[in-house]
This record gives structure tokens, C-alpha cells and sequence, in this order.
């Protein structure tokens, strides 16, 4: 133990992603003249405003971990050239001197800038917002104007949040939720270093996903219900299982479900999670899978059973590992919002990332189907994979079925029984056209 002062031990939310010190990256491609000096002074100013990010975490020789101040803000900018695509080309990661890290890998006049964040102390929501608030502060130091950013205290835990809002548990959790990777058990005691994981990747583009939002709202159902079903149709056709034999579970934003609201950046992880399992009453359309998790969502939410099930989690990570052959996890980021950049820059994608190390503990749940993260980005809906790199082959035949799922009603806008009759000619030109933008991407780490 240093001598640093502690801030708190971590919540159990905190504490499930310490072990395998998860992290999760957060990446703008970009074309044109990136001020690397405004860079670097921008995250300096993030930094000092939000002393998070240059904190670090240490065994508390209890089995669990604490949240200390660095002596000095640790998070630190990498420059490195190579292909944008391996994203964490060049970046040193460790929850022992910071927990954050902003990197860059530069091809020319292109270049991948990653926030890479702890998941112990900030989720999607929260480090989106810190990553639009750098670029801002980037922004406005290019054009001369002052970076200065409001100072931050340390987020909270969502427990603590909860409680504050009245919010108490309710029965037991349907089902277990546990933190995932693309990292896989490993008994060795010793420091094996993070297991980089390749990307898959299925993209639609803007006329597919405009479509997709328009039979949502004809329907009565959302983007992420439609895609949460183009999941579920394809794990049962991978893993050979009827759909009624899956059991779907995703992260739930709590931020605006609660009273009052909580701020973007007021807590960690404000995440609770839903459950759905399918049934025959359910249907085996992609339309009505959709339907049927918009409503369960709903159901849990208005009953606040989605609310509470964070108060869940040391009852979940006591147990034994859960072994079921039909959890499909995802995580859906919504929304990602273009930041503000200067006119000579111009971004042309966003990426994800996500990595931990082996899990010593064996309570880390794994899928065949890697980590899925949802979002959407400049009006494109994105699933991203990242997943272990004997999986590959697997994956390319994982977003070949997302693809057909999701081109089918993209382009016919109606429901269609899954594997009924053949994709007409314009389905099948679309199809293509997702193909195109479904090769892995690899992240990688010196």
C-alpha cells in the first residue's frame, strides 16, 4: 500500500470489474490536422477537472480493491504511428497508476483517438461525456479561446445514488448478470497482461437504419428491440438451440429512471439491467421479439424491478458461476453524439473497444458470441463484437446472420418469418453492402 490517500473502498457495482481490470475504450477516427499539443493540453484540462481519471486502485488485501489519489495525475497520452484500426497501438494500461488513458495511432492524415476508461469508475454514459467534453476543450484551444474546465468531485456509486432515491431491493434477481470480456478464465496467479481482443463488426447505413426506426415506431417497438432480436434469431441458429432456451440480459441506463435524475457524470456506473427471456407466445419474427423486449423493459421499469437490480450484485458474484448455454449479453450505448471538432478536422467513424485480463476468480461469465456492444453513430446502427482471436472464423459467420436479420426488414420494413422463402434481389444487394463493413479490426497494447 502506497501512501496515497484513499477515497472509498469500491462498491460492489465498482468492485466486479477490478479483478479482471476491465476497460473499455471509446474511439473517434479522424481525418485532417490533429493539433497534437491541444490535444495533450485538453486531456491535461479533462484530468485536472475530473480526478478520477488520474486515480488508481489498489488490493486492500481483503479480497477487494480501493480508490486512491495519485500523488500526481498518472493518465497519460500515447502517440504512436500505425494502423488506426489497432487502436491501442503504444498504450500503457494499468489500474495501478491511472484510470484513464487517451491514445493515438496516426496513418498519414488519418488517426484513431481512444479515452480509454476503468469500468470500475465510469460507464458508456459517463465516459461519452467526458470524451465529448475533451474534444470541446480541444476545440476551443485550437481556435485560441481558454480550456478551462469546472473542477469535479469524485462520481459515486451507483448503491449510493440508489439509496438516496428511496430505491430498496425487490425479491430476488431473475437471472444472472455478471461482467464480460473478451477474456477467458486463466488459474495462473501471476500478471499475465490484458488478452486483446479482435472486432467484428455488423454496420448498417443510414437508409437501413432510418428503416429500422420507422418500423420501430410502426410497430411499437424501439432500434434496440429490433436489433436485440436480430441477436437473438442469430445465437439460436449458431448454437443450435430453439430461442425459447436463450435468455437475454442487458445493460439499462438508470440516469432519467429514477427520481431526481442523476447527472451524466454523478456517478460510475449507473447501470441496472433487464432481463427477457423468449417464448412461444413471444413469436419467432424479428418483429415480435423486438415487441416483446420493448414491453418486458417497459413492465420492469414500471414495477421498478429494473431499478434495484444493481442491490443485486454481491448475491449474484457470491454465487456459483452461472453455466446456462443460452445467456446472451449485450450492451447498447444508444445514441453517440458527434462532437464538437474544428473544421479542419473531420471524423469519419466511431469505435469501440473492450478488454480485461484472464479472470482468476472463474466468475466472469463468458459467450460464444464474445462481448456485443450497440450503438449508433452518425445515424448508422453499429453491433460490434470483440472477441477472443481463435473465434474469428465464428464471428464472420455471427455478422453474415446480424447482416441477413436485419437487411430483411430494413428493406421490406415488415415482419418476416425467420427463414422464410429467400431475400429478394434488393435484400440480397444490401446484404453485400453490410459485408463490405463486417471485417475484423484488432486492438493492440505495448
Amino acid at each position: 500500500m502506497t501512501a496515497a490517500t484513499v477515497i472509498r473502498p469500491l462498491a460492489p457495482s465498482e468492485a466486479i470489474f477490478a479483478n479482471s481490470e476491465v476497460l473499455v475504450g471509446y474511439s473517434l477516427r479522424v481525418a485532417g490536422r490533429l493539433d497534437l499539443a491541444a490535444l495533450a493540453a485538453a486531456f491535461e484540462a479533462v484530468v485536472r477537472s475530473r480526478p478520477i481519471l488520474g486515480a488508481h486502485l489498489e488490493p486492500d488485501g481483503r479480497g477487494g480493491h480501493l480508490l486512491l489519489e495519485s500523488p500526481e495525475a498518472a493518465a497519460e497520452l500515447t502517440v504512436a504511428e500505425g494502423d488506426p484500426e489497432r487502436l491501442l497501438t503504444g498504450a500503457r494500461l494499468d489500474q495501478r497508476r491511472a484510470l484513464a488513458s487517451l491514445g493515438v495511432v496516426r496513418d498519414g492524415a488519418t488517426a484513431g483517438v481512444t479515452l480509454v476508461t476503468h469500468h470500475s469508475v465510469a460507464d458508456a454514459c459517463h465516459s461519452l461525456a467526458v470524451f465529448a467534453e475533451l474534444w470541446s476543450c480541444y476545440t476551443d484551444l485550437v481556435r485560441r479561446r481558454p480550456g478551462e474546465l469546472p473542477q469535479h468531485g469524485f462520481p459515486r456509486s451507483v448503491e449510493d445514488l440508489l439509496h438516496e432515491r428511496g430505491v430498496r431491493k425487490i425479491g430476488a434477481p431473475a437471472m444472472p448478470h455478471r461482467p464480460m470480456g473478451a477474456a477467458r478464465s486463466c488459474p495462473d496467479p501471476e500478471d499475465p497482461g490484458y488478452l486483446l481482443p479482435r472486432t467484428a463488426r455488423c454496420r448498417l447505413t443510414r437508409k437501413q437504419t432510418a428503416a429500422l426506426v420507422e418500423l420501430g415506431h410502426r410497430e411499437n417497438t424501439t432500434i434496440n428491440g429490433l436489433a436485440s432480436a436480430a441477436i437473438l434469431l442469430t445465437e439460436a441458429e449458431l448454437r443450435g438451440l430453439p430461442l425459447t432456451d436463450l435468455a437475454y440480459s442487458y445493460s439499462v441506463d438508470l440516469r432519467t429512471r429514477v427520481t431526481p435524475p442523476i447527472g451524466m457524470t454523478e456517478g460510475t456506473n449507473v447501470l441496472g439491467f433487464a432481463n427477457f427471456v423468449p417464448t412461444r407466445r413471444n413469436g419467432a419474427t424479428l418483429v415480435e421479439l423486438a415487441r416483446g423486449i420493448s414491453d418486458a423493459l417497459r413492465a420492469g421499469l414500471g414495477t421498478g424491478m429494473v431499478q434495484q437490480t444493481p442491490l443485486h450484485i454481491p448475491e449474484i458474484t457470491a454465487g456459483p458461476p452461472p453455466r446456462a448455454p443460452g445467456i446472451v449479453l449485450t450492451t447498447n450505448w444508444g445514441r453517440v453524439r458527434r462532437p464538437r471538432v474544428p473544421e479542419e478536422l473531420r471524423i469519419t467513424d466511431f469505435r469501440s473497444i473492450m478488454l480485461g485480463k484472464p479472470d482468476k476468480t472463474g466468475h466472469r461469465l463468458q459467450q460464444p458470441s464474445g462481448t456485443i456492444i450497440i450503438s449508433t453513430f452518425d445515424d448508422r446502427l453499429s453491433i460490434e463484437i470483440h472477441h477472443p482471436e481463435e473465434t474469428t472464423e465464428e464471428q464472420r459467420v455471427r455478422v453474415r446472420l446480424l447482416a441477413r436479420h436485419l437487411s430483411e426488414f430494413s428493406a421490406a420494413g415488415a415482419p418476416r418469418r425467420s427463414g422464410a422463402g429467400s431475400p429478394s434481389l434488393k435484400v440480397r444487394r444490401q446484404h453485400a453492402a453490410i459485408r463490405s463493413e463486417t471485417e475484423p479490426c484488432r486492438g493492440a497494447a505495448e
